[in-house]
């Protein structure tokens, strides 16, 4: 078992050129879809990188092709989109040694998005009730403690998937009520641009469409008090009016819904 390892979801990827793109200086795993499936070895500079190439779609279903092949002690989610510090090895293993407790880390990434996010202006651990505005690309996280939670992504929610996000706060949300230590840090890791998202199309119709439905699936008791908040917070992002915007994330309820009930059928058909 290698200390630290990358764990990068990619698309059409064929060759290991990504490991330069991204700046990488550790062990890495790149979970590739595309339309084929193989598995291909590449050592450098000391460090391993493994390709498992196959011709699934979701980025859920992605992310835990890659957590089944990981090896690290210490692993870090990752978008093919980063570029990372020369040291941003050494910055993660240093924070997780200055809190053996952490089971999960968060950090910083640069960018130039309008979408910002949060910079933390010191490490600290998180409280019960404390927000988890975070991406997957900022999570760090101890495999053992992932693996004896059986912490898996959802494969409904994602990019390629039939809700468009919220894979990763729907991960989160469930490390959390498995009982996982999360802490915050004050350390940047590297850079990203959101500005080529592939599922961020504006606070649009489908966004709220898919709003509803994560809200259902994770906040079935509160949903409508969450969809009052985000609608509110969306106000001067988005054209669509309140009612409008209630009514699509009602329609994404019931699309939650009926994709459940289809599971449902098929499981009891077989």
């Amino acid at each position: 078992m290698s200390r630290f390892e990358i764990l990068c979801v990619t698309m059409h990827q064929k060759d290991f050129s990504k490991i330069e793109q991204m700046n990488i200086h550790s062990d890495v795993v790149f979970a590739n879809q595309a339309d084929t499936t193989r598995y291909d070895e590449l050592d450098f500079d000391g460090h391993c990188a493994r390709m498992i190439t196959t011709d699934t779609r979701g980025v859920g279903v992605n992310r835990n092709l890659a957590l089944t092949y990981a090896k690290g002690e210490i692993c870090l989610f990752a978008d093919d989109d980063i570029t990372y510090n020369d040291d941003m090895e050494q910055r993660v293993l240093a924070e997780f040694d200055a809190h053996p407790d952490a089971d999960i880390i968060i950090f910083h990434l640069d960018t130039d998005s309008e979408r910002k996010q949060i910079k933390y202006s010191q490490s600290k651990k998180c409280g019960r009730f404390c927000r988890m505005p975070w991406g997957a690309c900022r999570v760090a996280f101890r495999l053992s403690s992932v693996k004896k939670a059986n912490l898996w992504f959802t494969t409904l929610f994602g990019g390629g998937c039939v809700f468009p996000s919220g894979e990763d706060s729907m991960w989160l949300a469930d490390a959390k009520k498995k009982g996982l230590i999360f802490y915050v840090s004050k350390e940047t890791i590297g850079k990203v641009s959101f500005e080529g998202s592939t599922w961020f199309t504006g606070y649009d119709e489908k966004f709220f469409y898919g709003k509803g439905a994560f809200y259902q699936a994770v906040h079935p008791k509160t949903k409508y008090l969450w969809m009052l908040y985000f609608a509110f917070r969306t106000i001067s992002k988005s054209d669509i009016s309140m009612k409008e915007k209630f009514v699509w994330m009602k329609n994404g309820i019931a699309g939650y819904h009926k994709t459940l009930s289809c599971y449902d059928y098929n499981e009891n058909s077989m």
